[in-house]
């Protein structure tokens, strides 16, 4: 809270300080890397893709990290803090989205995507195809409308991060907090572009699981061992702590854990995420991606659901989201807790900068802005991804403080409209151009209404499982129609 004394532990150094250094540091590294990868960044292709030269670690670490924000960190270990147990619906939805990228994904699109810069260009097919044009623009205009809201909640994430981190400085006001986020995280991809985004996406990726597995072990030492851990969580007595159901029964339960597991079937979706895949090397192992993928996420979302349940079940917070903060502070060392609060911006920035490189590439490369010019290709996409950063900036200043909901509504919409037409392109083949954009327009459209259905309270329906669940199956059903059609 502002006025709080400074925590200071036995080295001396105070909290503020800590978090002060690491945050320094880590800054300090993400502009560095964006120098280095500027020098070999010579072009708008290999600004959007890289050169298609990710090997296993960077292309698995990089598409994990840019695919999980900071709703990994913060906004699931305060969703374990209120639902209990029917949080654990949350691991099969997460991490069999991961399965589902990288076994039917990544393969197909390192292999079939060719020439496509973009996940946009690769649906709408090569030039001169049938109907290609009013794909094109659907999809990058839904791409820029659905991504400005996520990289604005995004930054509003990271405001808060470092209200959490400065209290006296910065109090309940999180816009100087917004301002620093956005301003580092444009710098360095601006300077190296996709490459830059990589490269510390992986840094980033491998401090967050860091973080997951760390908090988790010192909240189970804290309680005195695993058993007595497991002891204190059934201890809990809050209503309905101990259902998977949550407060819901019979069909309404049903839905609202199908509504979680739905999560997963929006990864293939995320344009941020799958053109990771499209920039691996031919020569990198798939197998080690996967399994340095898969591992990364079991340990990510399994730590931060034990944070949860270990707040609630030893300590209070006045806002669920606060969780990890409150462990950090409570279990660790004053140092490490610095790194903690810096993994939370780390977080948030691996999301940051895949997005405004892909919200760039929709202007600049599916729109046909930057073909216009062609000798300033390279310019005009540094120019496009300045803009979005402003732009998304001046919305996270704006819109209501909802980070959560901003995600999910992004996620659903991006994950229905390509996720299914993807599925049904690599795994089956060609889609009729008029299917296949009615894929993306009902799957987009149905999972923006159904958004607003359930905040409005409308239909006796758990939140989730219209928008990530019903509108992704009618989306998918269109686009196998499209597929019978074109192979007719």
């Amino acid at each position: 809270m502002q006025g709080e004394t400074a925590i200071i532990d036995e080295t001396g150094v105070s909290r503020e300080t800590a978090i002060l250094i690491a945050l320094i540091a880590f800054l300090v590294g993400l502009l560095l890397v964006g120098l280095r990868a500027r020098k070999q960044t010579q072009d708008s292709d290999g600004f959007y893709l890289g050169g298609k030269t990710l090997g296993p670690w960077v292309a698995a670490l990089a598409a994990n990290a840019s695919s999980s924000s900071a709703w990994s960190i913060v906004g699931v270990g305060g969703f374990a803090y209120n639902y209990g147990m029917a949080a654990l619906w949350l691991i099969p939805g997460c991490i069999g989205g991961f399965v589902l990228n990288w076994f039917v994904i990544a393969p197909r699109m390192r292999a079939q995507t060719g020439d496509s810069i973009t996940l946009t260009e690769y649906l709408a097919g090569p030039a001169g195809a049938k109907g290609r044009h009013k794909i094109a623009v659907f999809a990058a205009l839904l791409t820029l409308a659905s991504l400005l809201t996520y990289v604005a909640a995004q930054m509003q994430a990271a405001g808060a991060a470092f209200s959490h981190a400065f209290p006296e400085q910065f109090g309940e006001d999180a816009s100087m907090g917004i301002i620093i986020g956005a301003l580092v995280t444009v710098a360095y991809t601006l300077m190296g572009g996709y490459l830059a985004a990589s490269i510390t996406d992986t840094l980033q990726g491998l401090l967050m699981v860091g973080v997951a597995v760390l908090v988790p072990i010192a909240a189970i030492a804290h309680a005195g061992g695993i058993g007595e851990f497991i002891d204190q969580i059934a201890a809990v007595d809050v209503a309905n702590w101990h259902s998977l159901g949550s407060k819901f029964d019979g069909a309404a339960a049903a839905a609202f854990a199908f509504g979680l597991i739905g999560i997963g079937l929006g990864y293939p979706g995320q344009p941020h995420a799958v053109n990771k895949f499209m920039g691996m090397s031919p020569n990198a192992s798939m197998n080690v991606a996967r399994t340095v993928g898969l591992t990364w996420a079991v340990l990510l979302y399994s730590g931060m659901l034990i944070v949860g349940w270990a707040v609630r079940a030893n300590m209070q917070v006045d806002h669920a989201e606060d969780a990890i903060y409150e462990a950090s502070k409570n279990l660790l060392p004053v140092v490490v807790d610095g790194i903690v609060v810096a993994s939370v911006l780390a977080a948030i920035m691996s999301t940051v900068d895949s997005q405004l490189l892909v919200c760039a590439s929709s202007v600049t490369h599916d729109l046909g802005l930057g073909k216009r010019f062609p000798n300033r290709m390279l310019l005009i996409a540094r120019g496009t991804v300045l803009a979005i950063g402003i732009g998304a900036l001046i919305a996270a200043l704006l819109l209501p403080k909802d980070v959560f909901g901003n995600v999910m509504f992004a996620w659903a919409a991006l994950g229905s409209a390509f996720g299914p037409l993807l599925i049904v392109r690599l795994c089956l083949g060609p889609v009729a151009p008029n299917w296949g954009f009615a894929s993306m327009v009902v799957g987009g459209g149905s999972a923006v209404l159904a958004f607003y259905i359930n905040k409005m309270e409308l239909l006796p329906i758990p939140a989730g499982f219209l928008d990530r669940v019903g509108s992704w199956l009618l989306a998918l059903a269109i686009a196998f129609v499209g597929w019978r059609r074109a192979n007719r």
